[in-house]
């Protein structure tokens, strides 16, 4: 199927007001649809074709270019970049035959602003028309003519009945600067990847006081959640307070089914435990003992890592110094990749070639080693890029997506011709394997990988090929 053309607005204030601008390239048939609206005229100091900006505009101009192009509307509100931060976008699990997948019409960021007009979350989405309407329908949800943008007062009320009423159509993605406290906003926005039949349960709203008093991260919260949704919908006859009592044999009995299903691996089958174990141990103080739950055995499987000419290769075909930096840095200094889209300017000492990492996973501070290459690449990226407060921002600003970082490694893969092995977290393998290889003591290699145990980071002594390229096969002596 042929892809239409593109039309990229962008919108100005000027002296005769607000206008939207139209930046396509030249095209017959583009030409002759504007010929045929006479309200799209041309702009002779942007020397674009424009129109008046109004809260129609977008809806307009997507109703009368339908057939033959595109519209897109990321750099229609650019005048909010400097105030908003990237877009933190959480992916919901979901569980084959317990919980029905929602379908959704599209997706909505709710971004925080504060600014000279007040403060509000703004709702940003590529536009459609299905988006569009729902959004329009939607009382909370208010036109701001200086911001020229759809706001949503940040009040909790407010976003409670908002998410209530979009959440079964669209997808919401929430601004990691947009800090979400309270709990029911909480349960909505975990549970709006299901649909929710006469038989969906939540779970209870204690449940995730529970783990916010126990200090847990938001990753962990977020994943506990979802295997204990998926025990409470699993049995669907039962009442949230029927399946409260269940003692160990009934949970044995879950978690044996889970593995008769042969969908999940051993280890998300053992992260099921600890949340179900956390669940009925501490939130409801019904004891479940450990020897009672049947874990399975997980499987060893050793990294997946690349060679040092294949890593050389891999960050050689990058050309833009931005994702060169990234790769660079992950591999050079070891780093998962939650900690280098964390990292702060003010975490690079150049003068001790080291990287300071504060509240890493287990909420461990730590010091890593940084590469003269890596240095030199750092130093070029900021003067090109010059970001603010994190290393590496998103478009918006903010924290950069994990999930472009992952991306700008498989074409580095694919461009550079090498196997692929993994991806993000196999540059930090490779780095300790690397550095095992070079003859570098366990015991340092485990404190730059902010390894708790030293059994954790003897794993690359099962990969690493130093000792192995001195062994020479039997088969060698016999018929050599």
């Amino acid at each position: 199927m042929k892809s239409l053309p593109i039309i990229y607005l962008n919108h100005k204030v000027g002296k005769q007001g607000d206008v939207c601008l139209l930046y396509f390239k030249k095209s017959d048939e583009l030409l002759q649809r504007i010929k045929q609206n006479n309200w799209i005229k041309w702009h002779p100091v942007y020397k674009a074709f424009a129109t008046s900006a109004s809260s129609n505009t977008i809806g307009l101009l997507i109703d009368i270019f339908d057939d033959i192009a595109e519209i897109n509307s990321s750099y229609y509100h650019a005048n909010l970049d400097d105030n908003t931060k990237g877009i933190t976008i959480g992916d919901a699990h979901y569980f084959t035959g317990i919980l029905e997948k929602a379908e959704k019409q599209g997706t909505v960021n709710l971004v925080p602003l504060n600014n000279e007009f007040g403060r509000f979350v703004v709702v940003r989405y590529r536009h459609n028309r299905s988006v569009h309407k729902i959004l329009s329908q939607c009382k909370n949800v208010k036109w701001h003519n200086e911001l020229r943008a759809l706001v949503i007062e940040p009040k909790r009320q407010i976003l409670i009945r908002f998410l209530e009423d979009v959440t079964s159509h669209l997808t919401i993605r929430v601004h990691n600067k947009l800090a979400i406290a309270d709990y029911r906003i909480m349960q909505l926005l975990f549970e709006q990847a299901y649909k929710k039949d006469l038989y969906f349960k939540s779970c209870p709203l204690e449940f995730l006081k529970y783990m916010q008093l126990k200090a847990y991260s938001y990753s962990t919260i977020n994943t506990y959640y979802y295997f204990v949704l998926r025990l409470l919908n699993c049995y669907k006859q039962n009442s949230i307070e029927q399946i409260n009592q269940f003692r160990s044999d009934k949970v044995n009995e879950y978690h044996q089914q889970m593995l008769g299903e042969k969908v999940y691996s051993e280890q998300t089958i053992n992260q099921s435990i600890n949340a179900i174990k956390l669940y009925y141990n501490g939130y409801l103080n019904n004891e479940i003992l450990l020897e009672q739950v049947i874990r399975p055995k997980v499987a060893k499987t050793l990294p997946k890592v690349w060679s040092k000419e294949e890593i050389s290769r891999i960050i050689s075909s990058i050309d833009n110094v931005k994702h060169k930096t990234l790769l660079a840095l992950i591999y050079g200094s070891g780093l998962r990749i939650g900690e280098a889209l964390k990292l702060r300017i003010e975490d690079i000492d150049s003068k001790r070639m080291s990287i300071r990492l504060l509240g890493a996973k287990g909420k461990k501070d730590r010091y890593t080693i940084i590469g003269k290459f890596t240095l030199e690449l750092l130093r070029s990226y900021y003067k090109i890029y010059k970001p603010k407060n994190l290393m590496f921002e998103g478009q918006f600003g903010g924290q950069y997506s994990p999930t472009s970082a992952g991306r700008i490694l498989f074409k580095a893969i694919k461009k550079s011709g090498v196997p692929k092995r993994g991806g993000l977290h196999s540059l930090r393998h490779s780095f300790a394997t690397h550095l095992l290889e070079s003859g570098t003591d366990l015991r340092y290699i485990q404190e730059l990988l902010g390894h708790s145990s030293s059994k954790t980071t003897e794993v690359y002594t099962h990969v690493s090929n130093k000792y192995l390229h001195g062994i020479k096969s039997p088969i060698d002596e016999l018929f050599s």
